[in-house]
């Protein structure tokens, strides 16, 4: 499962809410409506053992809730948003640090409360860097061991210590002057690093649309 990367850990209620809906997306994702998603995961290239495993879960329409049961009291008479799509859980130790939504055309949507912080699978040696939990959950399932991979939905909160122990990194994301800063920045601190750049949207929508062809993936993942 993905784990911590210093990240800040949730509020309990935001906690609370946020296991209880993946638990109930689960459920729907694999009971008697079960086509719908596994039809999408197939566009996606996603495979049903990688959704099993990673505790993937799928909502199966646009929804508002109570704010304040996720946020806290202050937020009382406003909505909390929650799209439709496939819900990618960040778990470490029993506590959710991040959900977010892959919606319908590849977009992610990172649930309000989330931790917004770089968060990270595994120890490397070698190290794929996404801008989307979208992005890093596809690129996931196609690593071999030894490779981690690192969702940054926000370049500017990296830092020097996130890429400790990694030997080789590779930037798989849309070529922005926030990439290229970073990248230039890795390297100038003499670390191994390149860029896979990606359509503007993304991998997922990449390949939903057909931007992408499902063959350059391996050449994105592997070092």
């Amino acid at each position: 499962m993905p784990m911590e990367n210093e990240a800040t850990v949730p509020r309990k209620n935001w906690q609370h809410q946020a296991t209880a809906f993946l638990a109930r997306c689960r459920a729907q994702m694999w009971g008697k409506h079960k086509e719908e998603p596994l039809a999408w995961l197939y566009r996606a290239g996603f495979s049903v053992s990688f959704a099993q495993d990673h505790f993937l879960g799928w909502n199966f329409r646009p929804m508002q809730r109570n704010a304040a049961l996720w946020l806290g009291e202050d937020r009382a008479g406003e909505k909390y948003a929650l799209p439709q799509g496939l819900l990618l859980p960040w778990i470490q130790e029993s506590q959710m640090l991040r959900l977010s939504i892959l919606g319908m055309e590849g977009d992610t949507f990172i649930l309000e409360g989330s931790s917004l912080r770089p968060l990270v699978t595994e120890k490397g040696p070698c190290l794929l860097v996404c801008a989307s939990d979208g992005d890093a959950f596809r690129l996931l399932q196609e690593t071999k061991p030894g490779t981690a991979v690192m969702a940054a939905p926000d370049f500017s909160l990296l830092r020097p210590s996130d890429f400790e122990g990694f030997g080789r990194i590779r930037l798989v994301t849309p070529f922005t002057d926030d990439v290229r800063r970073l990248l230039d920045e890795l390297r100038s601190q003499g670390r191994m690093a390149q860029a896979f750049p990606l359509p503007e949207r993304g991998l997922v929508s990449g390949l939903l649309s057909g931007e992408l062809s499902f063959s350059r993936i391996p050449a994105m993942a592997l070092f």
